[in-house]
C-alpha cells in the first residue's frame, strides 16, 4: 500500500495533510478525494462564492498526483 496526502486548497492558501492515508492504488486515492470533495460542501465547509478549492493529491514526496476541484460537480 502506498501513502496519499489529501491537502485542501482554497485559492493561494493550502492546508497541508500531515497524516495521509494508505490505500491500494491511485484509483482508490481518487475516491477518498472525491468523497472528501462531497463531504465539504455537504458539510457546508466551504464558501464556493467567494473562493476556489480543490484537493490536491500527494504521494510520499509531497509531489501533486490528482487535483480535484471542489465544486457542485463533486456532490451525487
Amino acid at each position: 500500500m502506498r501513502r496519499y496526502y489529501f491537502n485542501v486548497r482554497r485559492d493561494e492558501t493550502v492546508f497541508v495533510d500531515h497524516v495521509g492515508v494508505a490505500l491500494r492504488s491511485l484509483e482508490d486515492a481518487w475516491t477518498w478525494a472525491l468523497n472528501d470533495a462531497a463531504q465539504l460542501i455537504r458539510e457546508g465547509e466551504i464558501d464556493r462564492t467567494r473562493h476556489r478549492y480543490w484537493i490536491e493529491v500527494c504521494d510520499d514526496h509531497q509531489c501533486a498526483v490528482i487535483s480535484v476541484p471542489v465544486d457542485r460537480t463533486t456532490v451525487q
